[in-house]
Order: C-alpha cells, then sequence, then structure tokens
C-alpha cells in the first residue's frame, strides 16, 4: 500500500523532474510502508540514507534548471529546498536517537504536509518557466 499516489496535479511538465518526484514518493513510501521496528533497523536507516542521498541529487536538478531559465523566485525556491533538507536530516538524527515513534510521524507529516504540498503548489510556479528546458 503507498501512502501517496503519484497523479497529474503533482506534475511540473518535465519528464525528468516528474520522474526523481515519482522517485522520491517511493522513498518515503517505503520508509512509511517498511515497519519502523527494531528489526527493521538496518533498512530504515539505509531508507533514510537513501532519501537523504536522493534530495540532494534531485534539489541540485532542480535548481540548476530554475538557474537555466532565469526563475525570478530562486532565493525562495532555494530556501525551501534547505528548509526541506534539514528536516530530512533531522529525521536521519531522530532514528540514530531511538525515537521511532516520531520518524513515522514525522515522516508522515513531511511526506504529506510538505513533499506533496511544495510540488502541487511552490514547484508548479517554475513550470512556465523550467518547462521550456524540456
Amino acid at each position: 500500500m503507498s501512502y501517496v499516489v503519484w497523479d497529474e496535479s503533482m506534475s511540473v511538465g518535465v519528464p525528468v523532474l516528474d520522474d526523481e518526484h515519482r522517485r522520491l514518493l517511493d522513498l518515503f513510501n517505503g520508509l512509511l510502508e517498511s515497519g519502523i521496528t527494531p528489526a527493521n533497523r538496518e533498512e530504515l536507516s539505509s531508507l533514510l540514507a537513501s532519501l537523504r542521498d536522493y534530495v540532494a541529487v534531485h534539489f541540485a536538478r532542480e535548481e540548476a534548471m530554475m538557474v537555466r531559465c532565469g526563475y525570478p523566485d530562486l532565493d525562495g525556491h532555494l530556501a525551501a529546498h534547505r528548509y526541506f533538507a534539514d528536516e530530512v536530516e533531522k529525521l536521519a538524527r531522530d532514528f540514530e536517537g531511538d525515537n521511532p515513534t516520531m520518524l513515522r510521524v514525522d515522516l508522515i507529516l513531511l511526506l504529506k504536509d510538505w513533499f506533496v504540498e511544495h510540488i502541487q503548489q511552490t514547484d508548479s510556479q517554475y513550470k512556465p518557466y523550467v518547462g521550456q528546458l524540456a
């Protein structure tokens, strides 16, 4: 079962970015589906590391595209990305600090309240600019 399923309302009109957004959703869903238990500690640690690494890759690509097309709200978007990356780091620290219940709650909130909203609202604002590069 997926907690969030990709739909066209999340498309930014750039196939590589849409694919990366799908991959990030898959990573979030994988973390939530894996079950946050001591028995899954190694798997969860690996999934969190993958999420952290993929966030960095995705943001670097997205930001480079925004720079290339002269996106006017680049600074605001970069700040939003930094916030999200910091939140992912906090998730990893919570997990390492043996707070598995908070990890699950925080993952759900970060996924549903920030990431999906960010794609649908904030990323959609660059669509007319970055879409020209597709």
